[in-house]
């Protein structure tokens, strides 16, 4: 008895605390952190495969398909020149779908549909209802069939049927002048009719240049469109109606919003997301990054517009600025000839030991408080006052300040994989002699990997610099750029001797320098759509 009133008494004092624990967890407000408030690189994605892609576009097809009760040839057209919006292609097409046609080339302009001038005959195309409403818009499809034959010399026609089969059994081709018979002519909704063999030859040129959806018409000045069916029926090789399939899938896929093919090397993957902004994408086979809007390498905090602007005026002036690629500079204290090896642009002379920067060779010791003259480019307030001349050397001034950063950080990332690559090799030497194992060592490459993230972060700071207008934000954003080149610099010095670096002192300046780089990204990366 006394040990039931023991596990009653427990099991009492039990519920208790678990009362006690539990109370109020359903009335508890967690705060949930939106990652993308606090990492202004969280970009979601999807990285799909072709069967994958093919899948989703034609079950879009489908549905508008369905919605506008016309055929699945059609609806792809028509998603393809809207961009894959149905909502825009279903408004339009109950507005006016024949205007919607005319624009999208399915259909000929009024003005254009008219008898042919040569001598060849005109095959109007079949029409077929595209639902069973009373508002039923006709659609033209691809026939060989002529409901009438021009009489020669005139310009009048004789219907099909009131004609003998002998009056219309042949008639030349425009094209190849071959006389042929007219169930071998085909015509689109233009009525421009042409041979079989000359429709075929036709596509075979255009998709040998890489030309699929936009196969239009063979008549001058005639933009009506050949529809996929009449390419595909015609085509007679099968290496060509793959490659058409090909190109035609590709022109899809550039065509959708939230589509993007990878652009590493022979990569199938194809990135798929709702948010169309300037974010980093990597696809998960190739491990290829780049910018999710324009395709490019990635360039944050630049805009795609801005890094365009840049790279051609860069291309433009490459040789102008040939003179500052070089890898060697003169030691300011004892004039001797060095040689930059490493990323880190802290440089020590190996005659006199003097330290400098390697950007302004600025003495090094009061580096650390002029960063952020280093970093930025003083203009001239009276250049506007200046001859034409003086104009443009202040221009040519200006671009190679930010060029030279520009292409010093990008060398110095290449110097640094070298970097890393030493620091593999010593490690290894150093897991094989029984000093730690590979888990050990693995906080030197994270330091190394932030290092390149923050060098790749602050190159591209450069090209938003030039272009940027002088005012107060520019002066915030020049103040925010040294504080990140500081702190990058520091890094890089540090890993450079990681094995010789207090652990605790190199993730303390990981953790400041990662924080410099996401302040300045979340003040000036513009990442609205």
């Amino acid at each position: 008895m006394a040990d039931q009133e023991s596990d009653m008494e427990y099991s009492s004092d039990n519920d208790e605390f678990e009362d006690y624990y539990n109370s109020g967890l359903e009335d508890c407000d967690i705060e949930q952190i939106d990652p993308k408030r606090s990492d202004p690189e969280c970009f979601v994605y999807e990285c799909l495969n072709v069967e994958e892609v093919e899948k989703l576009l034609n079950e879009s097809v489908e549905r508008l398909s369905n919605q506008l009760h016309i055929t699945p040839s059609l609806a792809k057209v028509l998603l393809h020149e809207t961009k894959w919006n149905t909502a825009e292609v279903v408004e339009k097409y109950r507005n006016n779908a024949s205007n919607l046609l005319v624009s999208a080339r399915i259909k000929a302009a009024p003005s254009v549909v008219m008898a042919s001038t040569s001598s060849a005959p005109v095959v109007p195309p079949l029409l077929v209802p595209s639902g069973s409403s009373s508002s039923t818009v006709l659609l033209p499809v691809c026939s060989a069939i002529p409901a009438s034959v021009p009489i020669p010399g005139t310009s009048a026609k004789v219907p099909l049927q009131a004609m003998s089969p002998s009056a219309y059994r042949t008639h030349p081709c425009p094209v190849c002048v071959t006389v042929q018979s007219m169930d071998k002519f085909h015509s689109l909704s233009c009525q421009h009719s042409f041979c079989r063999d000359c429709w075929a030859m036709h596509f075979e040129i255009q998709i040998s240049q890489g030309i699929s959806t936009q196969i239009g018409c063979m008549e001058q000045r005639c933009d009506v469109r050949v529809p996929e069916d009449l390419v595909l029926n015609l085509l007679n090789r099968p290496m060509l109606r793959d490659k058409y399939q090909q190109f035609a899938f590709a022109d899809y896929v550039k065509s959708h919003p939230e589509l993007r093919f990878c652009p590493g090397p022979n990569c199938q993957i194809i990135i798929r997301s709702a948010d169309i902004s300037p974010k980093k994408a990597t696809c998960k086979v190739c491990l290829t990054s780049f910018c999710f809007r324009c395709g490019t390498d990635y360039h944050a905090p630049t805009d795609c517009q801005i890094i365009r602007k840049w790279l051609t005026k860069c291309a433009d002036d490459s040789e102008t600025a040939n003179y500052i690629s070089a890898h060697t500079k003169d030691c300011p204290k004892c004039h001797i000839c060095i040689e930059k090896n490493g990323g880190c642009n802290h440089m020590q002379c190996f005659n006199c030991k003097h330290d400098f920067c390697w950007m302004c060779l600025g003495d090094w010791k009061a580096h650390g408080s002029e960063y952020y003259e280093c970093s930025r480019y003083k203009e001239n307030p009276n250049i506007a006052h200046e001859s034409v001349h003086a104009q443009a050397r202040e221009a040519l001034k200006k671009y190679l300040h930010y060029y030279e950063r520009w292409e010093n950080h990008s060398k110095s990332l290449q110097l640094e994989e070298q970097t890393l690559d030493r620091m593999k090799t010593r490690i290894n030497e150093k897991v094989m002699k029984g000093l730690g194992t590979w888990i050990d060592w693995q906080y030197l490459f994270d330091a190394a990997a932030l290092l390149a993230k923050c060098r790749y972060t602050l190159q591209y700071t450069y090209p938003y610099a030039y272009f940027m207008e002088a005012g107060s934000r520019k002066d915030l954003f020049e103040y925010q750029q040294a504080q990140l080149e500081a702190e990058i610099e520091n890094l890089s010095w540090k890993v450079e001797r990681a094995e010789t670096t207090d652990r605790g002192d190199l993730e303390n300046q990981m953790d400041v320098a990662e924080k410099r780089r996401t302040t300045l990204l979340k003040d000036f990366f513009p990442t609205e759509a």
